[in-house]
């Protein structure tokens, strides 16, 4: 009999892509926000909930306190794109099993699945602190944390080498089903829109900063998506 797996992620794209990965061994109920996650995982009691740090109406944190609290012993994988060391050490406090930094390997994502489905295992904990340079007083160049297009740079890169990656695992396949040509359309769809709204971001970012026009910039690739630049 198929394991259940409660899957929380609020990107349609990656929800489907996971579905795919996994349908074959579990039985696959999804929430695309928080609060219904909680209410998902509280109402249904799964054998493993996979869920992402940033989701609406609720975070990641809140979902696996409240499931972790009423079933301890749920093994829970978390998914995200940016995690600094203090949500990494919240959510090991709460009993997260295994996080995966996006993008991730999805067969590493299965294997680590059906391993935690047939056994309750203790929470990875991290190997060691992550070191930190203090900054001096005297400096005056921000973190790259500070920089939020760099940041959103590379969320966007992440989101962009998952649906890659699951592209390659279907065209690679030898026979090509109705369904997989639904969700090879699907992916490309939300992918030229991420795309879009990326290449928006940076150019607004770049007004703001007061000195756009730069070489780099003049001689950069612009995407062109059907047709349109």
């Amino acid at each position: 009999m198929k394991k259940n797996v409660l899957l929380v992620e609020d990107d349609p794209a990656l929800r489907m892509v996971v579905r795919e990965v996994l349908k074959g061994d579990f039985n696959i109920d999804e929430a695309d926000n928080g609060e219904d996650g909680i209410d998902k995982g509280l109402k249904n009691k799964a054998d493993l909930v996979i869920l992402d740090y940033h989701l609406p109406k609720r975070d990641g944190l809140e979902v696996i306190a409240a499931i972790k609290k009423a079933h301890p012993e749920v093994p829970v994988i978390v998914l995200t794109g940016y995690l600094n060391s203090d949500s990494e050490k919240e959510f090991n406090r709460l009993g997260a099993n295994k996080i995966f930094p996006k993008p991730f390997n999805y067969r590493a994502l299965l294997e680590t699945v059906k391993d935690l489905s047939g056994k309750t295992l203790a929470p990875d904990l991290p190997a060691s602190e992550p070191t930190v340079t203090p900054a001096t007083s005297q400096s005056t160049t921000p973190s790259l944390a500070d920089v939020p297009i760099l940041t959103t740079s590379l969320n966007a890169l992440a989101t962009l080498a998952e649906k890659i990656e699951f592209l390659q695992t279907i065209t690679e396949k030898q026979w090509i089903e109705n369904h997989d040509l639904s969700a090879i359309r699907e992916t490309t769809r939300i992918m030229e829109a991420e795309v879009r709204k990326f290449y928006g971001q940076v150019n607004q970012s770049l007004i703001e900063s007061g000195n756009p026009i730069l070489p780099a910039i003049q001689a950069a690739n612009k995407p062109s998506l059907l047709g349109d630049n």
